[in-house]
């Protein structure tokens, strides 16, 4: 199977390159020869898959009405952790519960991130609502939503930036909860527990990093000369680099990275492989949880119903049942299972268990995609380069791991500003840059979404040609949305209202944004590559003055993009706090034995990617778990 994908990835990409570009078949199967060492089957490569497989967890079936201690619903960045770490009780037996199946090797190809939407078996393709306001370049102003439903979850199709946040992000989350435990002091031990530190930048603070975790940080293993001119800039402007992981944030830095080997580092990969065969630990894959089995005497979580190949089974815990299923997932479950706003609940003739805000608090990251930027150098990442009779680019992935194809979806750099004071001493972000070496092409936007008309429009003359691209991304923001069941159909896709761009504040710190990036554009530094602005003027957008803030908001509107950040959702707070869902503890409220432990309980989003403060919850948690029920916990204190 694998090597059946490998070869429709190769054959299918080289037969689109070849329309677009009018080589010949006879130059692409020559080509091919030279890349893959003459014979697929004969790639180092495959080998490698056979040997992935291998270190993959068994799926295994539970008997219906099986009791476990734990019963963990998700195997994504959280849920994967929690698991790991619950199970190396050897007394307690853990359940994990995945919808999707197994990770692959294809899918940790870096470069290959983007195009993993186009697999819908890997996630659960929601879309946004449809929006009057944002995703207006999108089909039917719709935002996709390609939510992990794979083993290691969003780990697995993410862009791999390795990001914690700030002090003040955790700092904050202590000061709403009033609970210091989830201070940046006290978070900062998870975020070291999980992670090998292997990155080599300048002004890298090593108190703030560790070397013997699951989790590995390293530096991106190919770099182009424009990433160079990147950081140069970022000291041209006042912003020299930083280790972003550690006290500071503000600069402009090369990309930190959960790539090891020139392979994708799921979670799935960091906690699960290397407990293959742990007894006490049962993974049953392509298990659609359907509800939460409830006491409505005692309101005691005690087990849950799923749907696996069309056979309804019900599991048991004897102490706990844990949701990591994310920040769409998660509240589904709860609202499905009579958690929820009253009145919702009610209009869906769900029996209320508990009235809470479920669903509410909806906060996410968005980007603006369209800040592409021409060049006169030849030091980019070329896709129709692979290719070639000459360029080894896919030979040197294949049998060494290593070369462009190891750079996660083009991105090489990162920075962070407060776009109202962008100085290096101004530690208050809102804005992160995040740089790429590639003009994004026709395949990925239509990967992501937008309309044939638009990426045509703005696009198409940049296809394939030399030249980078800076996102400006909003990584505090007001806007809420929410989400809400369609139907009580536990199988229907749930409704996701992102109400993106519905705060003032977010839609004039985008603005100052995509002007900072425009002034990184005009650098001495990016001057030097022959940097210029790519841009057509947007579909839609033809009424404002080009280039002025007015005309900006609506490029802004058309051609956003959700980062996937989704969170919020079952907020956690204090005991009183009737915005809360969960309390410090992650204990739902009105629930025994119930908790939640993904990026739904975050109180406000970090400047951060998900992906690392996801897997700190769920090491968070497991110490909590562990301490409630008299367990050694793996910090040394609860």
């Amino acid at each position: 199977m694998a090597s059946k994908w490998l070869i429709i990835f190769i054959v299918g990409f080289s037969i689109v390159s070849s329309l677009v570009t009018g080589l010949n078949m006879n130059l692409i199967w020559r080509s091919l020869s030279n890349i893959i060492s003459i014979k697929v089957g004969e790639t180092k490569f495959l080998a490698d898959i056979v040997k992935f497989r291998q270190q993959e967890l068994e799926d295994v079936t539970p008997s219906d009405g099986e009791e476990f201690d734990f019963i963990v619903v998700g195997a994504g960045s959280s849920g994967a952790v929690i698991a790991s770490r619950l199970s190396e009780v050897s007394s307690a037996r853990v359940l994990l519960i995945e919808a999707g199946g197994h990770e692959n090797l294809i899918m940790d190809i870096p470069m290959a991130a983007l195009f993993l939407q186009y697999n819908k078996k890997t996630h659960w393709d929601m879309l946004n609502e449809p929006s009057d306001s944002s995703c207006l370049g999108m089909e039917n102003r719709q935002c996709t939503l390609p939510f992990g439903k794979v083993m290691g979850g969003c780990s697995t199709i993410n862009a791999m930036i390795a990001t914690r946040g700030s002090r003040k992000n955790y700092d904050e989350w202590a000061q709403m909860t009033g609970d210091q435990g989830w201070s940046y002091n006290s978070m900062l031990k998870y975020f070291k527990k999980m992670e090998t530190w292997n990155v080599t930048l300048d002004n890298l603070e090593m108190e703030y990093h560790n070397s013997d975790g699951p989790v590995r940080i390293n530096d991106v293993m190919y770099r182009t000369t424009y990433v160079d001119s990147w950081v140069k800039a970022g000291a041209e402007l006042g912003l020299p680099p930083v280790d972003y992981n550690g006290r500071r944030l503000a600069g402009l830095n090369y990309l930190q990275t959960n790539v090891f080997n020139g392979e994708r580092l799921s979670s799935n990969k960091a906690y699960l492989h290397p407990v293959r065969g742990r007894e006490n630990l049962v993974v049953s894959m392509f298990s659609h949880v359907t509800k939460i089995l409830i006491d409505p005497q005692t309101r005691i979580a005690y087990g849950l119903e799923f749907i696996k190949r069309g056979r309804k089974i019900t599991v048991r815990a004897r102490k706990e049942i844990i949701l990591s299923a994310g920040a769409v997932g998660s509240p589904k479950l709860l609202m499905l299972s009579g958690i929820g706003p009253r009145q919702h609940l009610q209009d869906l003739g769900i029996p209320v268990l508990v009235d809470a805000p479920v669903g509410e608090n909806l906060m996410d990251h968005i980007t603006l995609i369209n800040l592409n930027f021409l060049t006169n150098a030849t030091g980019g990442i070329q896709m129709l380069n692979l290719i070639k009779p000459d360029d080894t680019s896919l030979s040197d992935y294949f049998n060494d791991r290593k070369g462009p194809l190891t750079v996660p979806t083009g991105v090489e750099g990162v920075g962070y500003i407060n776009v109202d004071d962008p100085s290096a001493e101004n530690q208050n972000i809102n804005m992160e840059l995040i740089f790429g070496n590639i003009l994004p092409n026709c395949f990925i936007y239509r990967a992501l979404g937008y309309t044939e008309a638009h990426w045509r429009r703005s696009f198409l003359g940049a296809d394939f040609k030399e030249g980078y691209f800076i996102w400006p991304t909003i990584v505090q923001p007001k806007s809420r949305g929410r989400v809400l069941l369609r139907d009580a159909d536990p199988l229907s896709k749930p409704r996701v209202f992102g109400n993106y761009l519905s705060h003032p504040d977010d839609v004039r710190v985008a603005i100052k944004g995509i002007k900072f990036a425009l002034r990184i554009s005009e650098t001495i530094a990016m001057k030097s590559i022959g940097s210029k602005l790519h841009h057509e003027v947007v579909l839609g957008c033809e009424g404002p003055e080009f280039l002025s803030d007015d005309y900006w908001e609506c490029v802004l509107r058309t051609f956003m993009l959700s980062l996937w950040h989704h969170s919020g959702t079952c907020k956690m707070g204090r005991e009183n706090d009737p915005s809360a869902v969960v309390n410090t503890r992650l204990q739902v409220k009105g629930i025994k034995r119930l908790r939640v432990a993904d990026a739904s309980i975050m109180p406000m989003v970090p400047v951060a990617h998900l992906n690392v403060p996801s897997m700190a919850i769920g090491e968070k948690l497991a110490d909590i778990v562990k301490c409630d029920w008299g367990y050694s916990s793996g910090t040394g204190n609860c």
